[in-house]
């Protein structure tokens, strides 16, 4: 009997069942479809507008070997004046809504093992120890021609998959690249890795001055274009009818179908205010970073999420600073993020793709920090059991490749020890500019190199701030995180320590304003 994964709530499920037993999501079924060239030109979708990207993330269920093959994607390059009617952005993959049908083509090899193991860095050590370069040379080019196969392949959605592919030590960092749409949306800076292989879709942003009605049939004025990037469209919005000195909002929008679909069900799952608020008190956190979401809905062939105000982007003012930030800041943001984390965490989520894009910091008297951004949100523990490390049940390198965790390049389901170690990357590079591997532009090279820092830590944390000294709570967040195994629960309470006690050596204590 084969088991089939729900995708919404990530709960097992017979082939059988129509609907998921859990939480009543409508189950995908099997839906063979002609190569999309093929298609009439009468099917394909007619949206214009902007560039956004796409990566076809989905794995239609099978219960037969099936032949496999390359997957090629288009790409589209527009340099166009940046305005809401003109701006290149890239769009996220497809939610489950709208792609159950397809099926994703990835190459892997015959006479396949199983790997599982609950610690895997600790077996790669000795393969990158003994031949660090074992793809290179004839041996890769055999593995190119090998020929493809892939075994019961189960439902992958851009939500929750539990795709299983399984594959031998020697063949598994051959893999092609499988980008996201988030891998090209990492720091702006010109050091940010980029990753190819996506094609385009169009999107159109809408004008300003545009109506919005959400489920609550509550009115939103679209005021002001603000940004575009590979998370969405944003926009400055007013409840209607309103007048100038109301408080204004941040309206998000992207493709109806698009990855905001995992951020909106993250919020109607784990992030209700009510919730939120409750956390707050019986923890005694006034500040957690956690956006309030006050509205959602569709909009013609957007889907829209409205949020309480923010404040600036972190990314934005980084650049503003020369690519760096100040110790202190790099610390006191840190610490906020934990709290956030923390609290996903106990929700059954991880975020997925911590960067400085999804980071924002409202310069008020309190100086909030919220984590935003939750387009690659995973429920890793529905109903209290923990997803099982499986590398290649997801999509390879899904997130920005510059900051997601091993785990993630390898396909495994994100967990709690994939945030932290993706915000441990993070407060690197605004202490130093860049990583060792930010210009380095494919995933599987990225993949190596952190492979390499968490097996010599010291070294490369040295490189990394050259003449300069390695803060000492950064050393120590690196060493408590890097031993986490996969399963594990981090100590909250440690890591605000390690990361408080840096704060105060410099004289600020974690709830204090933060000043960047």
């Amino acid at each position: 009997m084969v088991i089939n994964f729900c995708p919404e709530c990530g709960q097992k499920a017979e082939e059988s069942f129509k609907f998921c037993p859990a939480c009543g999501f409508k189950l995908p079924k099997e839906e063979v479809v002609s190569d999309p060239q093929t298609f009439p030109e009468s099917a394909a979708p007619k949206v214009t507008g902007i560039y956004l990207s796409e990566t076809s993330l989905t794995q239609s269920p099978t219960t037969r070997k099936t032949s496999a093959r390359k997957c090629s994607y288009g790409e589209s390059a527009v340099n166009v004046a940046i305005t809401p009617e003109k701006l290149n952005v890239m769009e996220p993959a497809a939610s489950p809504l709208s792609v159950h049908g397809r099926k994703k083509r990835t190459q892997t090899t015959q006479n396949q093992s199983v790997r599982v193991d609950s610690t895997p860095e600790k077996q790669e050590i000795k393969e990158l120890n003994s031949s660090p370069s074992s793809l290179d040379g004839p041996k890769r080019r055999r593995l190119e021609n090998t020929p493809t196969t892939r075994k019961s392949a189960r439902n992958t959605s851009v939500v929750e998959s539990a795709l299983i592919v399984e594959r031998t030590p020697e063949n598994k960092e051959k893999q092609h690249l499988a980008s996201s749409p988030a891998s090209l949306h990492g720091s702006k800076s010109k050091n940010s890795p980029r990753v190819r292989g996506v094609k385009s879709v169009k999107i159109e942003p809408l004008p300003e001055n545009e109506i919005l009605t959400d489920t609550q049939s509550v009115k939103w004025r679209l005021a002001k274009f603000l940004l575009a990037w590979n998370t969405g469209i944003l926009y400055k919005a007013y409840k209607t009818p309103s007048t100038a000195e109301e408080q204004h909002y941040i309206a998000k929008l992207d493709a109806k179908d698009g990855r905001i679909f995992t951020e909106q069900n993250f919020f109607q799952r784990a992030a209700k205010k009510t919730v939120v608020d409750k956390w707050k008190k019986s923890h005694s956190c006034s500040l957690l970073g956690i956006p309030d979401c006050v509205g959602f809905g569709v909009h013609k062939s957007h889907r829209f999420l409205v949020f309480s105000a923010l404040g600036q982007n972190l990314q934005s003012i980084i650049d503003e600073e020369d690519g760096k930030l100040p110790e202190k800041a790099v610390f006191h943001i840190a610490c906020r993020i934990i709290n956030a984390l923390e609290y996903i965490h106990e929700n059954e989520y991880v975020h997925g793709d911590i960067t400085a894009e999804n980071i924002f910091v409202n310069q008020n008297e309190t100086s909030e920090v919220y984590l935003a951004g939750y387009y690659f949100a995973f429920r890793y523990c529905p109903g209290g059991e923990h997803v099982t490390y499986r590398e290649g049940s997801r999509s390879l390198h899904e997130g920005t490749a510059e900051f997601i965790s091993v785990d993630i390049h390898k396909g495994a389901a994100p967990s709690r020890r994939s945030d932290l170690e993706s915000l441990g990357y993070c407060m690197l590079k605004w202490l130093c500019g860049s990583l060792p591997w930010s210009e380095l532009t494919n995933a599987n090279t990225i993949m190596e190199q952190k492979k390499r820092f968490k097996t010599n830590l010291a070294e490369f944390l040295e490189q990394s701030f050259r003449q300069g000294k390695v803060p000492e709570g950064l050393r120590r967040y690196f060493e408590y995180v890097m031993n986490l195994d996969y399963e594990e629960k981090p100590d909250y309470v440690v890591v605000r320590k390690t990361l408080s006690c840096a704060l105060t050596k410099i004289g600020i204590f974690p709830d204090d304003p933060v000043h960047i």
